[in-house]
């Protein structure tokens, strides 16, 4: 059986469209849609490689910056002592009491309250205390100067009896205190 010279090119014509079809489907289809996806790659890797670079720029400047928070930290340490440290700020107060010429009737400390979000609390103290004007003004005047942070908040001056010289005094101060490493 001869085809015809016609029915030979259809079956030709017939055979490249269902390979032109197969090829499209299976070959040019996918790797279409696999150059779409690498194309989506590499724009999304160039983002990323641009914010990568933009923050390295930062990085040292923030490295920087990071170093000197680190010294305030340290001198703020200095300043303020830890929780376990108290007693020994009350020691020093107390002593910086008996080093002028300043009776105490009462002397309290209160608890902590922590400062949210902050890494230090404070910690009021009040006392009663009996001394000469110039007295007070120089007990307060090394409590300014001790190496903690002590605020007098309050002050309350009273004359002490018939003596002119003497005062009662009723004083709050309040001593800042840094957080323990992790405790929120």
């Amino acid at each position: 059986m001869k085809l015809s010279k016609g029915m030979t090119a259809f079956i030709v014509f017939i055979l490249l469209v269902v390979f032109a079809y197969v090829n499209y489907t299976y070959v040019y289809q996918p790797r279409m849609l696999k150059i779409e996806q690498l194309d989506k790659d590499i724009e999304l890797t160039t983002k990323k490689i641009i914010e990568g670079r933009r923050i390295a720029a930062r990085l040292e400047p923030l490295r920087e910056e990071y170093a000197v928070l680190l010294e305030k930290l340290a001198f703020l340490e200095v300043l303020l002592p830890m929780e376990k440290e108290i007693p020994d700020l009350l020691v020093m107060i107390q002593d910086t009491l008996t080093e002028f010429n300043v009776d105490f009737t009462t002397f309290t400390p209160q608890n902590i309250s922590w400062q949210k979000d902050r890494i230090y609390g404070n910690m009021p103290m009040t006392m009663s205390l009996t001394a000469s004007y110039f007295d007070l003004i120089a007990y307060l005047d090394r409590i300014e100067n001790l190496p903690r942070i002590i605020d007098a908040k309050t002050l309350r001056l009273t004359r002490a009896g018939t003596e002119a010289d003497n005062l009662n005094i009723s004083i709050t101060m309040y001593a800042y205190v840094l957080r323990k490493e992790g405790s929120n």
